[in-house]
C-alpha cells in the first residue's frame, strides 16, 4: 500500500512548526488594527453621538438620578454586535472611545464581551439673575460689559450673537444632541435647552465666533 505523504509527514515531525504558537506566544496585531474597545468615562459628556452613529447598535446607556439631581450614566459597548468600524471613536469629540490592538476577545460567560463605564453628568444649574447695572452717564465711555451685547449664560449652554452670526447652519449640523435649529432664510437661531448637553461643540465649529459659552 502506497503512502505518498509518509515521507513528508516524518520530515515535519523533526522540523519547526510553520504557524505561531498561539496562545503560548501571542503575536502582535497588524498596524492600525481595530480591536477591543476601551471606554474612558471620565471624559464622556453623554452627548450620545456614539449611539447615533453606531451601525451595529452595539452601544447603549442607562441613566439614573442621584440625590443631587445629577445623572449617573452607565454606557456599555457590546463587542458581540460591534463591527469595529471605529465610527464611534471618530465622532467622539472628547476622545472617550478608543479602539486598541487587543484581539483577545473570547467570551465564555455572559458579559465577557461587554465593555462599560459609569460617570456622573452634573445637573446644569441656572445662575441667579444678576442685578441690573446702573445707567451710565451720557459722557462716560462704555465699559467692556456694556459694549458686549451677548454675555455667557453661565450654565455651560450656548448663547448666540446675532450681529456676528451668518446663519450658516454649521453649528446645527455638528450639534451631537440636535439641540440647535437654524433657518438661513428666516435668519433664526433656536436652542432646545432640554436636548443641549453643554458640550461646546457649536462654539468650537462656529467660523464667525458668534456663539458664546
Amino acid at each position: 500500500m502506497d503512502f505518498p505523504f509518509a515521507k513528508e509527514a516524518v520530515t515535519k515531525l523533526f522540523s519547526r512548526p510553520s504557524c505561531s504558537m498561539y496562545p503560548l506566544k501571542p503575536s502582535e496585531a497588524a498596524p492600525n488594527y481595530r480591536g477591543r474597545i476601551v471606554f474612558h468615562p471620565e471624559t464622556c459628556i453623554n452627548c450620545n453621538m456614539c449611539e447615533r452613529v453606531c451601525a451595529g447598535g452595539a452601544i447603549t446607556h442607562t441613566s439614573v438620578k442621584n440625590e443631587d439631581g445629577d445623572d449617573v450614566v452607565t454606557r456599555s459597548f457590546d463587542l458581540g454586535s460591534c463591527t469595529f468600524c471605529s465610527t464611534c471613536a471618530d465622532f467622539c469629540t472628547r476622545h472617550s472611545i478608543e479602539l486598541t490592538q487587543d484581539y483577545h476577545m473570547i467570551g465564555i460567560e455572559e458579559g465577557d464581551l461587554i465593555v462599560s463605564g459609569t460617570f456622573v453628568k452634573k445637573a446644569v444649574k441656572k445662575p441667579a439673575p444678576k442685578p441690573a447695572a446702573p445707567a451710565a452717564k451720557p459722557d462716560a465711555a462704555p465699559t467692556e460689559e456694556a459694549a458686549s451685547k451677548v454675555r455667557a449664560r453661565g450654565d455651560g449652554k450656548p448663547a448666540q450673537d446675532p450681529e456676528k452670526c451668518v446663519y450658516c447652519t454649521i453649528c446645527a449640523k455638528k450639534c451631537p444632541g440636535e439641540a440647535l435649529t437654524v433657518d438661513r432664510k428666516e435668519k433664526t437661531w433656536k436652542l432646545d435647552e432640554d436636548k443641549c448637553v453643554a458640550c461646546g461643540t457649536c462654539a468650537d465649529v462656529c467660523p464667525k465666533n458668534a456663539i458664546v459659552i
